[in-house]
């Protein structure tokens, strides 16, 4: 049986490179491949994001051993808000500059600059450097489920933990599903519903106070 990883560091992950990707404007230089285009077409059009989410990771059979849901708030470059319901509920809010993880459960909240907690390439493309295609491999998949899908491999093999990202697109270019491998053979599958694009998003949404009495943790 392959070893499970912890459900906060599957979301710290999965949270990293979904936010890496949704969260930096790229400039038209950087795509030189058709199918590159969606990915243009999202990124260009698409400065704020809003959208209910479902979870799911799947083990190497395909069969689902974790979900959960929420809500995400994207304002590009850098700023997020990602909302876990539930009992295993957490809260990942970014201000541009550093990422406070809430945890519930444990009382405790997480404080650390943004590139830290995100990873190498996640955190260099929020930053707003253009190194989609340098980072990646990207090649077009067909077409399944009525989206257009796209494929990125890291090109040194991993990017926080995942070997492949999939991403799929509605007809009016939004994103609708992400599938991210690792190297367990393990996929976590997300599904966006209700996606709203570029309605003003309040900056305090973005800021995270954290409730009195829990434990507070900064990592420089």
């Amino acid at each position: 049986m392959q070893p499970r990883r912890p459900v906060t560091k599957i979301r710290q992950r999965f949270v990293g490179v979904v936010l890496g990707l949704l969260a930096v404007g790229m400039t038209t230089a950087a795509w030189a491949t058709a199918p590159a285009a969606l990915l243009q077409k999202f990124f260009q059009s698409s400065k704020t994001v809003t959208a209910n989410f479902q979870q799911e990771v799947l083990n190497q059979g395909g069969v689902v051993e974790q979900r959960a849901q929420g809500k995400l708030w994207i304002s590009r470059p850098g700023r997020f808000r990602w909302d876990y319901a539930g009992k295993n509920g957490q809260t990942i809010v970014s201000n541009g500059k550093e990422v406070w993880l809430y945890e519930p459960a444990l009382q405790q909240v997480t404080v650390q600059p943004l590139g830290k907690v995100l990873g190498s390439t996640p955190a260099a493309l929020i930053a707003g450097r253009d190194v989609l295609t340098t980072d990646f491999d990207i090649s077009a998949l067909p077409a399944k489920d009525g989206l257009d899908w796209v494929l990125l491999k890291p090109k040194q093999g991993q990017a926080q933990g995942f070997t492949a990202i999939r991403m799929g697109f509605n007809s009016a270019g939004q994103l609708r599903q992400m599938w991210m491998e690792d190297a367990f053979q393990q996929q976590t599958v997300l599904h966006f519903e209700k996606v709203r694009t570029n309605i003003p998003i309040s900056s305090q949404t973005f800021h995270f106070t954290p409730p009195a009495g829990v434990d507070v943790l900064k990592n420089p």
